[in-house]
């Protein structure tokens, strides 16, 4: 499969096309076996006691207004991260986050404030790892750092290597640290990193929370 690569010649499609495409755009579940992601998984778990982590993999159908933006890494404009975070499919998928219908969405001409993002930025897919690693260093709420943190380096690493091969270059990165759903606490330790493969096209959502 080709990475997402702008094409310069086509015109930017207008909200009306956005709304359309996140309701329209296929969203498959996709099974992750993997040790790694497995094992990450379990000492988010374990160190955050009190809230959890969740994570799931969305594989995103071909589409051409949803490209236009994603190869541009423009995925928050018209909130189309969050409408196709709120989608039902995804919601089914990601369902322990018990995630609500979107709303204080934007109009044409209008910019997108925080909550109707959900919080979310773009980040730099090269530090993915190392926010992980720092999630799993630090841990939650009533676990203390412990050691140099180069085994939650390593871990953090793996887990990039098996999901998408350690190819930074061709990952977006949208990160929140705030309560968006339910299921967070609205405290420190809410982190949610959303990583979108313009290889593969799919989306990996990874969301952590914790409270004392």
């Amino acid at each position: 499969m080709e990475l997402l690569e702008p094409d310069w010649n086509q015109p930017r499609p207008e909200l009306n096309e956005v709304l359309n495409m996140c309701r329209r755009i296929e969203l498959r579940d996709i099974e992750t076996r993997s040790d790694a992601v497995t094992q990450v998984l379990q000492c988010l778990r374990e160190s955050h006691c009190n809230g959890g982590a969740v994570f799931a993999t969305v594989s995103l159908g071909a589409d051409r207004v949803f490209d236009w933006y994603a190869s541009r890494y423009r995925l928050l404009e018209w909130e189309i991260l969050p409408r196709i975070l709120r989608r039902e499919e995804t919601k089914a998928i990601l369902k322990e986050l018990n995630i609500a219908a979107l709303s204080n969405t934007s109009t044409e001409g209008e910019a997108c404030s925080t909550s109707s993002t959900d919080g979310f930025r773009m980040d730099n897919a090269f530090s993915f790892d190392g926010q992980l690693a720092a999630c799993l260093h630090s841990g939650g709420a009533y676990t203390r750092p412990s050691g140099d943190g180069r085994a939650a380096k390593q871990l953090a690493l793996n887990f990039c290597d098996a999901l998408f091969q350690l190819r930074f270059a061709d990952l977006s990165l949208f990160t929140s640290y705030a309560g968006w759903t339910p299921w967070f606490h609205g405290i420190a330790w809410d982190w949610t990193g959303v990583l979108f493969d313009r290889r593969k096209r799919l989306l990996h959502v990874l969301a952590v929370t914790d409270t004392d």
